[in-house]
């Protein structure tokens, strides 16, 4: 590739050595080394990268999560038993790969981030799998160009597998779905915390959404249904990305991001947890991870009609906006049951485990190479 810098890529180059070729050197036989890329900081939002490279972690894998902040000369991180993150990904590139290499370790990059299509053989990977997590439009351009060089495909949801299977038949593929941590959402199903100093003073019912406030949340369903129930608090917990809380609306609190830490906490004093977004290319092909947590909080979900989140169980669908308003007082209802037995049976799969063991199984099918 060209080594001088393109515009488009501008927000990616600083991290990432000149462009040009990376012949790839022989196909390593050693213990298996996962490397994920600058995509998103280890520290924000913990969500799908960050789970699935902890569990390779923890079925003894080593594995370097690069973050996306940059902080040259930095030395690696150790974050647990072979969890390492990485600050300079350049520095990385340069002194560790060649080393991994010469050790003849396997490396596998696992990437969800289709723009870094073009930096990817930097690694010098002996596989490339590709996570294709989010359909975003301005993602589009290089999608074909990552799935063509990835080895094999994971999808989360059925949307993209679907489109996966169309557009590119030949390309192993494989469904694996989001998850959940169920003990550290499950910690607060016996005993209370402590109440957050941000709600002692809010007096009834608590209609809670986690998560980034972006543009693909429907922010005017929640404005109107924040009007229509004066007496339910709504409380958005999570980032302004790129999108603003109305702070003119007495009922609308926000109360800006908390920690992985801290998430169990805030939903153990929800009423009702909410699934508020748009329909669009993105959501449509969405599994959301707060629909695991907030059910392996002990939560109701009120969702908008997205495939992935029809007939999972507690979870009830509103279809535009007289249909949220039916549902609110409806789920909020201490006369509408929540089947705690029959939560706990549904969520017994939907754990960040089980979905390693779906990927090493995948692996193992797709690609006949034992991880």
């Amino acid at each position: 590739m060209s080594s001088s810098v393109s515009t488009e890529f501008a927000d990616i180059q600083p991290m990432f050595l000149p462009m040009q070729s990376y012949p790839l050197t022989a196909s390593g036989v050693g213990p298996t080394v996962i490397i994920y890329p600058p995509t998103i900081d280890w520290n924000w939002m913990k969500q799908r990268p960050q789970q699935l490279m902890e569990q390779f972690a923890i079925h003894g894998h080593e594995v370097y999560y690069c973050n996306k902040t940059q902080q040259t000369g930095m030395e690696i991180e150790t974050l647990q038993p072979k969890l390492n993150l990485v600050h300079d990904n350049i520095g990385f590139i340069r002194e560790c790969i060649p080393e991994l290499k010469r050790q003849g370790r396997r490396i596998i990059v696992w990437t969800s981030w289709s723009k870094l299509h073009g930096f990817v053989e930097q690694y010098q990977p002996d596989l490339l799998i590709y996570d294709y997590v989010d359909d975003i439009p301005e993602w589009a351009p290089y999608l074909g160009p990552m799935v063509q060089r990835a080895d094999l495909v994971i999808t989360s949801a059925k949307a993209l597998q679907r489109q996966i299977t169309r557009e590119y038949p030949t390309k192993p593929s494989c469904l694996v779905p989001n998850g959940c941590n169920l003990e550290h959402f499950g910690q607060y199903r016996t005993t209370a915390p402590d109440k957050p100093t941000e709600l002692l003073q809010l007096q009834g019912p608590i209609a809670g959404f986690v998560g980034a406030w972006a543009h693909w949340v429907d922010q005017q369903l929640v404005h109107q249904l924040a009007r229509s129930f004066p007496s339910v608090n709504f409380v958005i917990v999570g980032v302004e990305y790129a999108a603003k809380v109305d702070r003119s609306i007495p009922n609308l609190h926000y109360v800006g991001y908390k920690s992985y830490q801290e998430l169990p906490r805030w939903m153990h004093f929800f009423d009702v947890c909410l699934i508020p977004f748009k329909i669009n290319e993105i959501t449509v092909a969405a599994n959301p991870v707060k629909m695991y947590e907030y059910l392996a909080s002990g939560k109701k979900v009120i969702a908008t009609d997205l495939p992935e989140v029809r007939k999972v169980p507690h979870v009830w669908i509103g279809k535009g906006l007289n249909e949220w308003r039916r549902l609110l007082p409806l789920v909020l209802s201490e006369d509408t049951p929540f089947d705690a037995l029959a939560n706990e049976e549904w969520l017994r799969e939907q754990n960040w485990t089980t979905r390693y063991h779906a990927i090493v199984e995948a692996v193992r099918q797709h690609l006949h190479v034992k991880v």
